[in-house]
């Protein structure tokens, strides 16, 4: 039996979401709390092993009260606002799920689901949106083509002197251009380098 909190001010989204996970099987509500400092208090005695969490409540942030609620507990975030900076936030304060108040039923017990057995879960339209950052993030890295034709022969395990020749390039200028394209990459020597350009990233 998946047991489940609910964490919100607003009574109306606890009711909803309560009658809707209560229909389920294999799904029980265990608590229900207004506020963080109610959530202190009567969370620990519940047994849950999954809990529903509004990022803005009055007293005080979610986020804030989600890094002391205790690792068996997983954490599905709920808020109107799905920025990818406030997601990214939620993660790395620990949570493993985060959904829009505009969630469908279906998306809801999808994520308790998931969530139950160790795995993360978000909304279709905040994946999209995690996606779109990582694609600009990748897109971000732009080099020149010297750059990459250097980083390119580099990694088919050709020399600095071997590829200087080939591009009739000096050894120096072959040294510039492979510092250039490590500094815009992140990487730090020849092999991360040449990870690189195998994986077809570039």
């Amino acid at each position: 039996m998946i047991k489940v909190v609910l964490i919100d001010d607003h009574m109306i989204v606890r009711s909803g979401f309560s009658q809707l996970l209560s229909l389920e099987d294999d799904i029980e509500v265990v608590g229900e709390f207004g506020s963080a400092a109610e959530a202190r208090v009567g969370l620990p005695g519940t047994e849950a092993n999954v809990c529903i969490l509004d990022i803005s409540m009055p007293d005080e942030s979610g986020l804030s009260l989600l890094k002391d609620i205790p690792s068996g507990i997983a954490c599905i975030m709920l808020s109107v606002h799905d920025s990818v900076a406030v997601i990214e936030q939620a993660l790395s304060c620990g949570a493993v799920g985060y959904l829009s108040k505009r969630c469908s039923p279906d998306e809801l017990i999808d994520a308790v689901r998931s969530v139950a057995t160790g795995k993360q879960y978000f909304s279709p339209d905040i994946e999209i949106n995690l996606v779109q950052q990582e694609d600009d993030e990748q897109a971000s890295v732009h080099l020149t083509k010297r750059e990459r034709e250097i980083g390119l022969l580099l990694a088919k395990g050709l020399d600095v002197k071997t590829v200087a020749a080939e591009l009739g390039l000096s050894h120096k200028t072959v040294h510039v251009h492979r510092a250039n394209a490590m500094e815009k990459l992140g990487v730090k020597n020849n092999v991360e380098l040449a990870q690189y350009f195998h994986g077809d990233l570039v």
